[in-house]
């Protein structure tokens, strides 16, 4: 998916502030969730916290509980002016409250900030809640063969029915 600008804005938030070191297994915990793959804090290090195209992970704490974070990545030579959102989880158990939202908008607004006037995302279609909220944030589809064009295809009158149903 692609934001193609503006990027919007984030509004300040006392509950988000730049991941560290000291979060790594909560980090963890939270990605093993999200993505079910194995994750420790050797591989947060590795993938977020130390990585060079990584600048900053984000995280969104309430009471002393990461329960949302998303990455700012930075690969100019595969994205040209364009920020790529990476790596973005929510608590299960805080579902339902816009967190993922949140540090998506924060993220953006760190592009904006870097100069950036575009981003992108990678997902996967069977996430759909994700799927809403990157469309309601302002990205769209991006079609990278026929067969993204057909998932596509399919899933967008999917959502916009389940969005009617629950009036939204």
């Amino acid at each position: 998916m692609v934001h193609p600008g503006p990027l919007p804005a984030q509004e300040p938030d006392p509950r988000l502030r730049a991941a560290t070191h000291q979060d790594a297994d909560e980090l963890a915990r939270l990605m093993q969730t999200a993505y079910d793959q194995p994750w420790d804090a050797d591989r947060i290090g590795r993938d977020l916290l130390d990585a060079p195209d990584v600048p900053v992970t984000w995280v969104l704490v309430e009471q002393d509980r990461i329960l949302a974070c998303a990455s700012e990545r930075l690969l100019p030579d595969t994205y040209p002016g364009a920020g790529y959102l990476h790596y973005v989880a929510a608590d299960a158990s805080a579902s339902g409250r816009g967190l993922g939202a949140t540090v998506t908008r924060r993220v953006l607004a760190g592009f904006a900030a870097r100069g950036l006037t575009r981003a992108v995302l990678e997902t996967d279609d069977f996430r759909r809640p994700a799927v809403m909220v990157y469309l309601r944030l302002g990205f769209v589809p991006e079609y990278r063969d026929e067969n993204e064009r057909a998932t596509w295809s399919a899933l967008l009158p999917q959502l916009l029915t389940t969005r009617a149903t629950k009036g939204s």
